[in-house]
C-alpha cells in the first residue's frame, strides 16, 4: 500500500512512534538498506525525502489502514462492506450483467492490498493494489491465487451525490429561490452526514462527495467525470432540465434519481432517510 512521507509524518505525530509500519519493498539510500519487513520509523522519513522518495510501499494491515482513514478520510476511505470469496463472485457477476445494459461501467475497489505468494522467490507479492478497480474479468484471473478463506473489504466505484438545480436560466425571484434550495440541500447533506448514526454510507465523505450542478448542459459531463452515485433534483422540472436528465438516463439506465419535496423542519429527517434508501439501492436487482 502506497503512503506518502507526509502522511507517515502525520501518523507518527498523531499516534506516536510506536505504530508498526513495515516496508514492503527494499529501499537503499546513502548506504542505508531498509529491507522488506523492516520497520519504518520516524528517523527514516527525512532521509527518504532528502533522496526524493516521497512515496513508500508498505505492508497493509487493518490497524494501519484504520489510522490512515482517521487522519485522511478522503484518501483512505472506510470500506463499504466485507465479502467472502463466493459473495465476491456473485457481486461482480451482478455488476458485469448490469454493465451489459448501460454505458456506465460499475466495478469495485479493494480496501487494502490483496497479497499472494511468489513460489519461486518465496515472498509476498501484491495481486491487487489498494483502491485498484476490480471487475469480473480481473477477478477471474487472480482469484485462483487467493486463499479461499480470505475476506475482502471493498468499496463501490460510485460515491458522490449531485445536487441538480438550474440557476443559469433563472432570473429574479426564481434565481433567489433556486439558489436558496441549492444551498440548503448541500448544507443538509453535509451536516446530517457528519452526525453520529446518520452517515449515508461508510465510504461517503460529505465534505468531498456533495457536488452542485447548476447548469443543465453540464449534468451528464459531471455525472460521468465524478462517477456520481445519485442525482438529487432540487426543483420542478422544466424542459431544459428534462433534456439534461434524459441525456443521463440514455447514458445510464440505472441512474439513481430523487426529486426533493417541499422541505421544512418537520420532514428533513424523513427526506434524509429517503436519500439513504435511494443511494443504497441497486436498481438492476
Amino acid at each position: 500500500m502506497k503512503v506518502t512521507t507526509g502522511q507517515l509524518s502525520r501518523l507518527f505525530e498523531a499516534h506516536g512512534e510506536g505504530i508498526e509500519i513495515k516496508y514492503f519493498d527494499n529501499v537503499i539510500i546513502e548506504g542505508n538498506s531498509y529491507l522488506s519487513t523492516d520497520l519504518l520509523i520516524p528517523a527514516h522519513i527525512p532521509k527518504l525525502e532528502k533522496n526524493n522518495i516521497d512515496t513508500v510501499e508498505v505492508f497493509y494491515t487493518p490497524h494501519l489502514y484504520d489510522l490512515l482513514s482517521r487522519e485522511f478520510p478522503a484518501d483512505f476511505r472506510k470500506p463499504f462492506g466485507r465479502l467472502r470469496l463466493p459473495e465476491m463472485d456473485r457481486l461482480l457477476e451482478e455488476l458485469r450483467d448490469a454493465n451489459a445494459h448501460t454505458r456506465r461501467r460499475r466495478y469495485l475497489r479493494m480496501v487494502g492490498d490483496i497479497y499472494g505468494i511468489d513460489p519461486e522467490a518465496g515472498k509476498r507479492v501484491i495481486l491487487l493494489h489498494h483502491n485498484e478497480p476490480l471487475d469480473m474479468k480481473k477477478w477471474n484471473d487472480l482469484k485462483r491465487e487467493i486463499d479461499r478463506s480470505q475476506q475482502f473489504l471493498y468499496r463501490n466505484s460510485e460515491v458522490p451525490i449531485i445536487i441538480f438545480t438550474d440557476l443559469k436560466s433563472a432570473d429574479g425571484k426564481r434565481f433567489v429561490d433556486r439558489f436558496s434550495i441549492n444551498a440548503d440541500l448541500i448544507s443538509l447533506l453535509v451536516t446530517r452526514s457528519q452526525e453520529p448514526g446518520t452517515t449515508i454510507a461508510p465510504d461517503f465523505v460529505p465534505t468531498e462527495d456533495v457536488i452542485s450542478v447548476t447548469e443543465p448542459p453540464l449534468l451528464l459531463e459531471e455525472y460521468v467525470r465524478s462517477n456520481a452515485r445519485m442525482i438529487i433534483i432540487g426543483e420542478e422540472l422544466d424542459e431544459i432540465c428534462k433534456r439534461a436528465l434524459l441525456e443521463v438516463r440514455n447514458y445510464d439506465r440505472y441512474v439513481r434519481l430523487l426529486v426533493v419535496p417541499a422541505l421544512n423542519r418537520d420532514n428533513t429527517m424523513d427526506f434524509f432517510r429517503q436519500v439513504q434508501l435511494v443511494y443504497l439501492h441497486d436498481r438492476w436487482k
